[in-house]
């Protein structure tokens, strides 16, 4: 079964720069890892990274339902892709076609990682909320390697 983790909030609480940071840290923890397509020199990433056999799909633009539409996008290019780590906004065309499509029912495992927004703004709290949710998808990460 394929397992997508969604990164859910509001804008601009942190969703797209901890997707990026994982990618980040794939590539520097496996270093035999293959980039097929990740510009970190943009804003948003689209792309597969792959550790021997697994791939993992990102997508760090959910926004709206044409950046959700990466993640069909991706499964076009490359419909092998073992694992999507998105982000999402918590409701809306995008969040349903993500429920509509990625499920138990199609062969998706889900699990959805909310991402708190502060207001006022709070970095003590924003920065202990950051640490647990990339530990939460390291975690899952770590050592999934498909020899």
């Amino acid at each position: 079964m394929k397992k997508m983790f969604t990164l859910r909030g509001v804008s601009h609480c942190g969703k797209s720069s901890k997707v990026k940071d994982i990618a980040n840290w794939i590539l520097a923890n496996y270093p035999h890892t293959v980039n097929h397509g990740i510009d970190f020199t943009k804003g948003d990433i689209l792309g597969v990274l792959q550790i021997n056999k697994l791939k993992i799909g990102f997508v760090s633009a959910g926004d709206d339902l044409s950046c959700v539409l990466g993640n069909d996008s991706l499964l076009e290019i490359d419909g092998n892709i073992d694992i999507i780590v998105n982000t999402c906004r918590t409701r809306g065309k995008a969040r349903k076609h993500l429920a509509d499509n990625y499920n138990f029912s199609t062969g998706w495992l889900i699990k959805n990682i909310f991402v708190t927004k502060y207001s006022p703004s709070s970095p003590s709290l924003e920065s202990i909320r950051d640490i647990q949710i990339t530990n939460e998808l390291k975690s899952w990460l770590t050592g999934l390697e498909k020899l």
